[in-house]
């Protein structure tokens, strides 16, 4: 299945904007339409004129097709927006609600402090990746429906059934208060044996090893006797860290201050590695080299990591520190 951050999907035919050319050809045939239609004659002397690239009229037809394209550019932005795969910030959101979901807030911030300390609210990449988690909840067993359960700690009803009186069945969902949700950074599960499976933990917080009360919390929650299918014997445990280092020389062409550009270089290889902060992580070098390039560098001698790190279902790799030289060519 399709799933953010993994796979890469194409944009759709309805947000793809027109050739100028062809639009240009359009706009012009129809303008000789209308014209003809009321003033052969004028027609005529039009269609001349429109061939001429020097003329006034000729210019202002292509100055209205431009105008087309960057109105098709305005829709097509808002089209995107409706869609969970592209949408961000509040359309998201709007999204996400759609399945019941709501942004997560990681850090409550401080409203007393001064200046205020704004809350921190989960990214747009988790929510969506929540989003198109949520509908494999029902398929109890699967790969997904672990990671999903695993992600949600504590966003999950507990739903006690009673029957008190005779013909009277009283259904109790009853919502916990804790913030474990937002404490976990990435979670699998993998059947390692008959009835046996492993669900790993990746918290969001310093290298990704998770807290012991976060632990508890996930066993509790797949303790539960409608989380964990009844022939499944549940092992949570944390994410094994695989740590590495970044370091590079790289190097630019003379005139540009090489602060920025090393700043600029950190930056870049800091969202990368981040992003690669995940159970079953690759780290590329040959991205990160991408990274460095798109920085400003014009050459590369990328000394750690000297090969790809690749983790395994319960391993997360995690970058300990970036030092980037820059020189001058």
């Amino acid at each position: 299945m399709l799933i953010p951050g993994l796979n890469q999907l194409a944009e759709p035919e309805i947000v793809k904007v027109e050739a100028f050319e062809t639009l240009l050809a359009e706009f012009k045939a129809e303008v000789l339409a209308y014209v003809q239609a009321r003033d052969p004659e004028s027609a005529a002397r039009l269609e001349e004129t429109l061939e001429n690239e020097s003329e006034l009229l000729t210019m202002m037809q292509q100055a209205y097709t431009l105008r087309i394209q960057n109105q098709e550019r305005k829709w097509n932005a808002r089209i995107k927006q409706m869609l969970a795969w592209w949408a961000e910030g509040s359309n998201l959101d709007a999204r996400a609600a759609d399945m019941g979901l709501e942004r997560r807030v990681i850090d409550e911030g401080d409203p007393d402090a001064y200046p205020v300390v704004p809350p921190v609210k989960e990214s747009d990449a988790d929510l969506r990746l929540r989003y198109y988690l949520a509908p494999h909840a029902p398929a109890a067993g699967s790969r997904l429906h672990y990671r999903r359960e695993a992600m949600t700690l504590g966003e999950r009803a507990t739903v006690t059934v009673e029957s008190p009186v005779a013909g009277q069945v009283v259904v109790t969902y009853t919502f916990g208060s804790d913030g474990f949700a937002a404490q976990v950074k990435d979670a699998n599960g993998r059947f390692t044996e008959p009835g046996k499976v492993d669900v790993t933990i990746l918290a969001r917080e310093g290298n990704g090893i998770p807290s012991d009360e976060l632990l508890e919390a996930a066993r509790a929650h797949f303790g539960r006797d409608d989380v964990a299918p009844e022939t499944d014997m549940i092992t949570v445990k944390p994410a094994e860290i695989v740590p590495y280092r970044v370091r590079a020389t790289v190097f630019i062409n003379p005139g540009p201050d090489s602060g920025l550009t090393q700043e600029a270089a950190v930056a870049a290889v800091a969202g990368y590695v981040s992003d690669r902060h995940l159970l079953e992580g690759y780290v590329d070098p040959s991205m990160l080299a991408y990274e460095l390039h798109d920085a400003g560098a014009v050459r590369i001698k990328l000394l750690e990591p000297a090969a790809p790190i690749e983790c395994t279902y319960s391993q997360a790799p995690y970058c300990e520190g970036i030092d980037i030289e820059v020189k001058t060519l």
